[in-house]
C-alpha cells in the first residue's frame, strides 16, 4: 500500500507540474532580445553612403533605383508588410506628422521611401500593405512617398540594405514577428545617412529640423534661404536623448558676446562723457 502511495503521490507531482507549465502566462514564453543588441552604432553609419545603384519594385511593380530617389533629401522607413503593428503605426504617424509641414513639401523639397527588409515580401504584399494604411486611419499619403521591395534575388539582399544603414533585425520564432527598432532615416540628397529619429510618435517640428539637417548642404549654399539657416543653427541634436533641443552652448555664447560687447559701449560712452566734461587747458 506504501508503495502504491508513493506511485500515485509521484503521478500527482507529474500532473499538477504539466499543469502549471501549461497554464503559464503568453508573456513568459515570449522571446526577450536585449534592446541593445538591435541600437545603431550611429558614429559608425551617420555620413555612410547608399549604393544609388540599388534596384527596387515599388507597389505598381515599377521598376526604380534609389539613385531615382536622390537629388533631394529622403527619409527611409524600413518595414516589413506582414507586420501587424510598429510598422504600419510608424508609416501611419510619419504621414500625419507630414501634413502640417508648411516649409518643405513631399515630392518637391524631399522624399519618403518605405523599404521592406523581410525577403518573403514582392509587389503585393506591398500594395496591399499600401492598401491597409490608406484604409485603417484613412491616411493621405503625401506625394514623392514610394513603398518598396529590393529587385535582387539574393535572399541576403534585405539584410545587407539594411546593415547598410545599421539597421539590424531578427525573427522571433517564438512570436511569429521580427524584432526590429522603430527608426526614421534620413538621406542627403547625395544619399549618406545624416539623421536618425527614434520611436513611432514623431513630431512635425522634429521632422523639419531634421529635414534641414539632410538638406544643409544646399541650405548653406543659398542665399535664400537664411532661415533655414538659422533655424539650423538655434537647435541641436541630443543623442542621448534622441531629440532636438535649443542650441543652449550657442545661446550662452552670444549671450555672453552682446554683454561684453555693451560693457565696452558703456566703458567708451562713460569715458568720452567724462572726456567732455573737462574744463578745456589755457595756453
Amino acid at each position: 500500500m506504501d508503495r502504491r502511495n508513493r506511485w500515485i503521490a509521484l503521478l500527482l507531482a507529474l500532473l499538477g507540474g504539466w499543469v502549471q507549465a501549461a497554464g503559464k502566462a503568453p508573456t513568459e514564453n515570449r522571446s526577450s532580445i536585449d534592446p541593445a543588441v538591435m541600437q545603431i552604432d550611429e558614429s559608425r553609419h551617420l555620413g555612410q553612403q547608399l549604393a544609388p545603384g540599388t534596384q527596387l519594385l515599388d507597389e505598381q511593380g515599377e521598376a526604380l533605383s534609389l539613385g531615382d530617389l536622390l537629388g533631394k533629401p529622403v527619409i527611409l522607413v524600413l518595414s516589413y508588410y506582414g507586420c501587424d503593428g510598429a510598422c504600419p503605426t510608424i508609416n501611419q504617424n510619419l504621414a500625419q506628422a507630414l501634413q502640417p509641414l508648411r516649409r518643405f513639401q513631399a515630392g518637391r523639397d524631399f522624399r519618403v521611401l518605405t523599404v521592406s527588409f523581410d525577403r518573403q515580401d514582392g509587389v503585393q504584399q506591398t500594395a496591399d500593405f499600401v492598401q491597409r494604411l490608406r484604409q485603417q486611419r484613412q491616411v493621405a499619403l503625401p506625394e514623392g512617398w514610394r513603398f518598396a521591395v529590393l529587385r535582387d534575388p539574393d535572399p541576403e539582399a534585405p539584410q545587407r540594405f539594411a546593415q547598410s544603414v545599421g539597421f539590424r533585425f531578427f525573427w522571433s520564432r517564438i512570436d511569429q514577428v521580427f524584432l526590429h527598432p522603430n527608426v526614421l532615416v534620413f538621406l542627403t540628397p547625395e544619399g549618406r545617412v545624416a539623421r536618425y529619429i527614434y520611436g513611432t510618435r514623431m513630431d512635425t517640428r522634429t521632422l523639419e529640423l531634421a529635414l534641414i539637417d539632410a538638406d544643409w548642404g544646399r541650405i548653406s549654399n543659398s542665399a535664400g534661404a537664411v532661415f533655414d539657416m538659422l533655424t539650423g543653427a538655434c537647435f541641436s541634436y541630443n543623442f542621448s536623448e534622441g531629440r532636438y533641443q535649443p542650441n543652449y552652448a550657442l545661446f550662452a555664447g552670444l549671450g555672453a558676446l552682446a554683454f561684453g560687447l555693451g560693457a565696452i559701449g558703456l566703458g567708451l560712452l562713460g569715458y568720452r562723457r567724462r572726456h567732455a566734461r573737462r574744463p578745456a587747458h589755457a595756453h
